[in-house]
């Protein structure tokens, strides 16, 4: 009987725990607060908000003059080639080759050639460009904030909640120098509550500095760090620029992870299997072909420099594709999103 009792009450707990909740989706709400003043990822939001950043769009606030915008729309031209937004990267490559002396010298206000593109990613319902934005939301932004986390030694879901906050706001590089400026770490024995009140502190005095308007995005992280649920049990109250918003750490991604071609395997041996009685009886065919095609080889000799040449042209040019992206990546770290 007793045992039983136990079994129920330990149900109980369970169904009364929002275990449905994780820590990266609280997390990641957060911020998407302090960006689109929504708990829900917005994949099609786009506007021109004049902060010398161009076009800020998707769900983290990618902009076209800041490197990864471009990243991005690269990345879903890899997953869905024929996608409406494939047209705007030859004037997104054209504005992350200028200068970026705008927003603290961070950002390229350039919108040339980009007139629609606000429109089309408003209309873009394809779950690629979701599944896009995701990628490079963990590539460049969540996985990098929870490598500076672990780095330092933080346990708790809110330092790491504001870690990644700041990477979204100032880049990764930038996020980085503000931990630097921090001092002692948790791994070096610093307590973690005194540590992230710290980093508040700093970053509160970046926000200052570069007065763009946002000086009170740090206001919900103090709250919640003064309310001691560092751990961001679910659901709470957090502040963005004044509106509050119920976190719950449930992402809704709709449509994302649903599109997976499963489907398309089962049809490939079932096009290679016919194919293959055709290929064998043409072998005899090209054995008697051998003596006329030996008085043709000084025909034949001249061409093998061209395939020659066009084969070292590939080369070439698939190395100026790699030190292209390489350096395209490495303006984009060296730079910050923001």
């Amino acid at each position: 009987m007793l045992k039983t009792l136990s079994v129920f009450l330990f149900l109980v707990m369970l169904l009364a725990t929002p275990a449905a909740a994780s820590e990266k989706g609280a997390i990641i709400q957060m911020t998407t607060t302090l960006e689109n003043s929504d708990t829900e990822l917005q994949f099609n939001y786009a506007e021109n908000i004049g902060d010398g950043r161009g076009i800020t769009f998707g769900c983290i606030g990618f902009c076209t003059g800041t490197y990864d915008g471009n990243i991005l729309i690269h990345h879903y031209m890899e997953l869905n080639p024929d996608n409406t937004l494939a047209k705007y990267i030859p004037a997104l490559d054209t504005i992350d080759a200028g200068r970026h002396n705008a927003a603290g010298g961070d950002g390229n206000p350039s919108t040339e050639g980009l007139s629609g593109f606000i429109k089309d990613v408003q209309n873009c319902n394809d779950p690629l460009f979701k599944t896009a934005q995701m990628d490079k939301l963990d590539e460049l932004y969540y996985n990098p904030a929870m490598k500076i986390a672990d780095s330092i030694g933080a346990k708790n879901a809110l330092t790491k909640a504001f870690i990644y906050d700041m990477c979204v706001r100032h880049g990764v590089d930038g996020a980085e120098r503000i931990i630097k400026n921090a001092g002692t770490t948790p791994k070096q024995g610093a307590d973690e509550n005194a540590y992230l009140q710290k980093l508040i502190s700093l970053r509160d005095s970046k926000l200052k500095q570069e007065g763009l308007g946002d000086v009170n995005r740090d206001q919900g992280y103090k709250n919640v760090l003064n309310s001691g649920n560092v751990n961001l049990q679910t659901p709470f109250k957090f502040v963005a620029y004044g509106e509050s918003f119920t976190i719950d750490g449930n992402l809704d991604l709709g449509e994302y992870q649903e599109e997976t071609p499963v489907e398309d395997k089962p049809e490939e041996p079932e096009v290679i299997e016919p194919e293959e009685p055709e290929i064998e009886p043409e072998e005899p065919e090209i054995e008697p072909e051998e003596p006329e095609i030996e008085p043709e080889e000084p025909v034949v000799t001249p061409t093998e420099p061209e395939d020659k040449d066009q084969k070292d042209w590939d080369k070439h040019h698939k190395k100026y594709d790699n030190r292209r992206n390489d350096r395209h990546h490495k303006k984009y770290h060296k730079h910050g999103r923001c």
